[in-house]
C-alpha cells in the first residue's frame, strides 16, 4: 500500500509569501468524520492527512487543545488585517455536489467571529468561492448555537474541495471540531431526487426571485454575504418579490419540513 504522502511548499502571492501544506497520493472519499485528536499543538499549519492548510501574510492554523468539543484537540484559526487569510481544506471526497449530503461542524470563538464556508480549487487561494458566511458569536461548545450544519449546491463543480476560510476580518480566535461530512438524515431516494432538482433562478436576478418547486419548502431565507438575515419568507410561492433588497450577493437558504435545507448563492444586478 501507498501511505497518503505530505509535504509543504511555499509560493509568492502579490509580492507575499504564503505557505500551503499539501497532500498528494489521498484517494477522493464518500464521507469522513474527523476529531483532530491524533494530531497536537501548536505547529503552524497541522492538519490531518489528506486535509491542506492555505496561509497568508502571517496568518495562523495550529492544532489547539483549548477546551476542544471532544477529545483533546480541535482547529484554531486566527489572524487580523489585509490578506491574512487562512484555509483549512477538506479531503477529496466524490460527491460534493450530490445533494444528499452535508458537513456538520461545531464552532466556537473567543470574540465576535467570522468565518466562510465554501469551496477550493486546487488548493490555490484565489479560487476559493464561498457557499455560506459563518458569524460566530458564541464563545464556548457547550452554546447550542455551536452545531452548524452546511449543505452543498448541487451546482460546484466535480474535483472541488470544500473548505473553511478565515478572511482576516476579524480579531478573534476561531475554533472548529467534530468535523463529519454525512449523508443528509431522513433523506430517501425520492426525497434525494427532488431536492437536487430544485431550481433558483435566474441568477443575477433584478426584481424577482423564482423556485422550481416550493411544495416540501416550508420557509426561505435570504441573508447578505455578511450573514445578515435580510428577509424570512414563510409559506414560499413559486415567485419571490425582492425589488426591496439593494444590489450584491445573496444567499437564499430553501428550508424543507423533512428539516434539511439547501443554499443557493445569488447575485442581483
Amino acid at each position: 500500500m501507498i501511505k497518503n504522502l505530505s509535504f509543504k511548499i511555499c509560493i509568492p502571492l502579490l509580492g507575499i509569501l504564503g505557505g500551503i501544506s499539501v497532500n498528494a497520493q489521498c484517494n477522493a472519499v464518500s464521507s469522513f468524520s474527523e476529531n483532530f485528536d491524533a494530531y497536537s499543538c501548536c505547529n503552524i499549519g497541522v492538519v490531518p492527512t489528506c486535509w491542506d492548510s492555505v496561509l497568508l501574510n502571517g496568518a495562523s492554523q495550529i492544532i489547539s487543545s483549548t477546551q476542544p468539543a471532544s477529545g483533546t484537540s480541535q482547529i484554531y484559526q486566527n489572524g487580523y488585517g489585509a490578506g491574512k487569510i487562512s484555509i483549512v481544506v477538506m479531503p477529496p471526497i466524490t460527491n460534493i455536489n450530490a445533494g444528499t449530503h452535508q458537513l456538520k461542524v461545531k464552532m466556537k470563538a473567543n470574540s465576535a467571529g467570522y468565518l466562510e464556508f465554501g469551496y477550493i480549487k486546487d488548493n490555490l487561494p484565489d479560487t476559493f468561492v464561498v457557499l455560506q458566511p459563518i458569524n460566530i458569536n458564541n464563545t464556548s461548545y457547550n452554546d447550542a448555537a455551536a452545531q452548524r450544519t452546511f449543505t452543498v449546491p448541487t451546482t460546484v463543480p466535480d474535483g472541488m474541495r470544500l473548505a473553511i476560510r478565515n478572511p482576516g476580518t476579524s480579531f478573534a480566535g476561531h475554533y472548529w471540531d467534530d468535523a463529519v461530512w454525512e449523508p443528509i438524515q431522513n433523506l430517501g431516494t425520492h426525497e434525494s431526487d427532488i431536492l437536487s432538482e430544485i431550481k433558483v433562478y435566474p441568477n443575477p436576478f433584478s426584481d424577482i426571485i423564482n423556485i422550481s418547486d416550493v411544495k416540501d419548502v416550508k420557509t426561505v431565507t435570504i441573508s447578505d454575504a455578511v450573514g445578515r438575515v435580510m428577509k424570512t419568507i414563510a409559506q414560499p410561492e413559486t415567485t419571490l418579490q425582492v425589488n426591496d433588497l439593494q444590489k450584491g450577493v445573496y444567499f437564499v437558504t430553501l428550508h424543507f419540513k423533512n428539516g434539511t435545507e439547501k443554499l443557493f448563492k445569488v447575485i442581483k444586478n
